[in-house]
């Protein structure tokens, strides 16, 4: 730990010891005269020693507390105002400057999620202004000492937005804990950039904590308008974005249940998991599992759902209505202090789960349950992925596999995952996505520009982008089904016929999942308007031509998987 993170701590310390001494000091020369003092008065004279105020009847020499005090009082009193001071000027001088910014990025709110985005943007030498409430008149915050400036405003202000150089920024990303706010200061700014006449494109990122809000914001097109699907000169564009969604799509494609559990035939058995947690990563998870869980023994897969709220899983079906009809779901209803180990023990004997999601809403919570899983003796190793809410806290820095017992304990950062420029910014999780649309794109002989799908990534619709998405975190399922992996040489994949037909399979699976899961129903005449398709049967009622589309699909992966990595490499 460095000097300046205990200076105000040790400051504090010296100005404690400094009145100790000099109550120490009055109360011997008093003794030693005979004056009569109360209590008061002894502390009335050692807080006068700050201000070098000493009496002057004492003559020397002084007792040695006393004299110490003297000069350590003001010393300690000097020191503070000049670093306030300094503080002050800091702040203010870097400030005056705002107005001659350029290129910067403009954050909002300084929450952990916020502060771990800024510390990264500053690490990779972006200037940073973040707008929000001064924690410490008297010190510098965190982000502040890495090179970032903190102020206090209002973003509906046209004059506050002209003062920070808002048409002048590189991009927004609003990530206050409050979504509502979130929301109302991106159209604020929205509305004054697109006024602006800039001539450069701005983004303006907006955060949504919970996916399932972020699904009924896109299903009611509240933000359209300010998007470049319907534009193509806009020059800014509001994209709202759930870290819940995100962290959940990362936590798939690095722990994915056949990761450790082998799936590679129709004869394999159901996978299950468990997931424990209420909350919006929660929520996330079971969804992805919905979407994206559809392996070679292609049958549904079962979610245990340990949950502290009931409310959860009504909501999530009455927001999905067709999710059970791709995931089996088991729902155990019990608080997190009293998590039932036996229960969890009785469900894992009948079947083990594949891996088992601890996805708590605090990392205390998370610590009581993962104590008692690791007294549960399961015969074999049981894999635990723990989403840590602070990974500073306890679970982060001191809970190792040596001390689980029977767990294999893979930890994920949330906030440290999904609050980075490469994640958020620059897009790498949507890295393959984009390849998948741009080999789509390259293969139409005439593209139609009013084809919502036919449009770069960039004026993709989201409903496309995350067909694109969910075709991409599936990818690594079917490579793992055949034998191979994603960080494998594309030359070195090879699909057989037989392997072919079984991840065409697959594909439908998926595909029928995501499509379901997105509003579409089954109808005898594709509709896209209305979001009826003929298509969403079980793979053995398609008509051929349509299986052949999925075994050409599948049959792309080593093509895809070769332009993936030129465009990572």
């Amino acid at each position: 730990m460095r000097f300046r993170d205990l200076e105000w701590w040790l400051v504090g310390f010296m100005g404690v010891v400094a009145f100790v001494l000099a109550f120490s000091g009055f109360y011997i020369i008093f003794n030693a005269t005979g004056t009569d003092r109360n209590f008061l008065d002894l502390i009335y004279h050692s807080i006068k020693v700050f201000g070098m105020d000493i009496i002057d009847d004492y003559t020397s020499p002084l007792p040695w507390q006393l004299e110490t005090a003297r000069w350590l009082a003001p010393a300690v009193l000097i020191y503070t105002f000049i670093k306030a001071l300094l503080y002050l000027v800091r702040r203010e001088i870097k400030s005056a400057f705002v107005a001659y910014y350029r290129d910067h990025v403009i954050v909002t709110g300084l929450s952990d999620n916020s502060k771990h985005l800024i510390s990264d943007l500053l690490a990779h030498s972006e200037k940073v202004i973040v707008i929000g409430a001064i924690p410490h008149a008297w010190k510098l915050d965190q982000v502040e000492k890495e090179g970032a400036i903190i102020i206090e405003g209002d973003l509906t202000q046209k004059s506050f937005l002209r003062y920070i150089g808002a048409s002048r920024a590189k991009f927004f990303v609003f990530v206050e804990e409050n979504d509502e706010k979130n929301l109302s200061d991106a159209r604020a700014v929205y509305n004054f950039l697109a006024m602006s006449g800039k001539d450069r494109h701005q983004m303006l990122y907006t955060h949504i904590s919970d996916e399932l809000k972020l699904d009924e914001i896109r299903g009611l097109h509240l933000l359209e308008d300010q998007t470049s699907v319907n534009k193509t000169d806009l020059n800014c564009e509001i994209r709202i974005f759930s870290s819940c969604e995100r962290a959940s799509r990362i936590i798939f494609n690095k722990y994915s249940p056949d990761r450790f559990t082998k799936v590679t035939s129709p004869e394999d058995p159901q996978v299950r998991v468990a997931v424990i947690g209420s909350g919006s990563l929660a929520q996330s998870m079971v969804i992805r599992f919905a979407r994206l869980g559809h392996f070679a023994n292609l049958r549904k897969m079962q979610i245990c759902l340990f949950q502290e709220q009931p409310s959860m899983a009504s909501r999530l079906e009455s927001s999905f209505r067709q999710l059970r009809n791709f995931v089996d779901i088991l729902l155990v209803d019990q608080p997190y202090d009293l998590f039932d180990s036996e229960e969890f023990e009785r469900l894992n004997s009948t079947a083990p789960f594949s891996a088992v999601y601890l996805l708590c809403e605090n990392d205390s919570a998370a610590a009581s349950i993962l104590n008692k899983l690791s007294k549960i003796d399961t015969g074999v190793k049981m894999n635990v992925i723990l989403a840590l809410n602070d990974p500073a806290g306890m679970l982060g820095r001191w809970v190792t596999e040596k001390n689980l017992g029977n767990i294999t304990l893979r930890k994920f950062n949330v906030t440290g995952e999904t609050f980075t420029k490469k994640g958020l910014i620059l897009e790498e999780l949507d890295r393959l996505a984009m390849v998948i649309h741009e080999d789509y794109l390259s293969k139409i002989e005439s593209p139609d520009p009013n084809r919502a799908s036919h449009r770069p990534w960039r004026q993709l619709p989201v409903d496309f982008r995350n067909q694109n998405r969910d075709q991409a975190d599936h990818l690594g399922v079917k490579l793992r089904t055949i034998g191979y992996d994603l960080e494998d040489h594309p030359s070195s994949v090879v699909i057989t016929p037989e392997k072919a037909e079984l991840l065409a399979m697959m594909e439908h699976n998926r595909w029928w999942a995501h499509m379901a899961l997105s509003g579409w129903t089954l109808n005898g005449k594709k509709d896209d308007l209305k979001k009826k398709h003929t298509d969403l049967l079980p793979y053995e009622q398609l008509s051929e031509g349509t299986k052949n589309y999925d075994r050409n699909t599948v049959k792309n992966i080593p093509l895809l998987l070769d332009k993936y990595r030129s465009a990572i490499l």
